[in-house]
């Protein structure tokens, strides 16, 4: 016992004794750490409520901006839903080229947005994007003294400067370049579809409209496209079609259907905007030979 109270005491006497010797230590820096505090309060405390504030309003101010993007985008639906579906696809804080044409901007837009195969909606989202990287470029003045020129973009890149491609270099670089776009620098030289006229054909005897079977299909392929007497588009509203097969025009214009059913190989991969009776639809050009004929009953 004498042995365990000695040992005590040495223990508390060696307590107090750091106690003491690091006491005035301790009581220094505490005073001095209050002393910063109260110099520095009156910074700190007003900066500290502005980064939450800023946090605060920057959420607000993202949430309002994504808002007001949507609202812009829903003049574009065709289908209840794109508009989320287009924003998801990009990022949220997504601003068209201020350059960009709204009938490419509405043709970005479709692309995007295309539901489908996992193909087909990836094809799709290949075309959008690359013309969306196309305006962004123009914006940016990196096209500056290629006014004569045609830019091909792939892949979100620039491939090649040149002129505009015919009909069968388009085809075959389509083929090879699945999603490219070609677009002229000079804006005034982007393709337009010649004005049409629709032509109306009726029976002399009683003033009904001939009705006739159309069939599009490639060639040595056994996939056909059949438009029926009455049309009713049932992808749009079962929109019913006045004009199925435009003869009148300058060029043969068949509803958007047929591409949707042979699928996306042989088009041009962005739209034009029509003119004449059609304006202000979106028209896809064939790059391919399609085969077209027009039967009866009998056919």
């Amino acid at each position: 016992m004498p042995n365990v109270t000695k040992n005590l005491l040495k223990n508390l006497c060696l307590f107090f004794f750091l106690f003491f010797l690091f006491f005035p230590f301790v009581l220094l820096a505490y005073l001095f750490v209050i002393c910063i505090l109260c110099v520095l309060s009156p910074i700190l405390i007003p900066s500290v409520g502005l980064f939450i504030l800023a946090k605060v309003m920057g959420t607000f101010e993202t949430d309002q901006t994504e808002h007001e993007m949507l609202q812009t985008l829903l003049k574009y639906e065709k289908v209840p839903g794109q508009a989320q579906r287009f924003l998801a696809r990009m990022s949220k804080n997504f601003r068209w080229p201020y350059s960009m044409p709204e009938y490419l901007r509405r043709s970005a837009f479709n692309n995007i947005t295309k539901v489908g195969s996992k193909s087909d909606e990836e094809f799709g989202l290949e075309v959008g994007l690359n013309l969306l990287f196309f305006y962004k470029a123009f914006d940016k003045g990196e096209f500056a003294g290629r006014e004569n020129d045609w830019v091909t973009v792939h892949n979100q890149r620039i491939i090649e400067y040149g002129q505009m491609y015919d009909d069968d270099k388009l085809s075959c670089i389509l083929k090879t370049m699945r999603g490219a776009v070609q677009i002229p620098v000079n804006q005034t030289k982007l393709p337009r579809c010649p004005p049409a006229r629709m032509v109306t054909v009726r029976r002399v005897n009683n003033g009904d409209d001939y009705k006739v079977r159309v069939r599009v299909k490639r060639p040595n392929e056994n996939l056909i496209a059949q438009i029926t007497y009455n049309f009713y588009d049932t992808k749009r509203n079962n929109k019913l079609y006045a004009c199925v097969l435009d003869t009148g025009a300058p060029e043969t214009i068949l509803p958007y259907y047929i591409k949707e059913t042979l699928g996306d190989a042989g088009w041009n991969n962005y739209e034009r905007l029509a003119e004449g009776y059609g304006y202000p639809a979106l028209m896809t050009g064939a790059s391919d030979v399609f085969m077209i004929s027009i039967g009866d009953d009998n056919n």
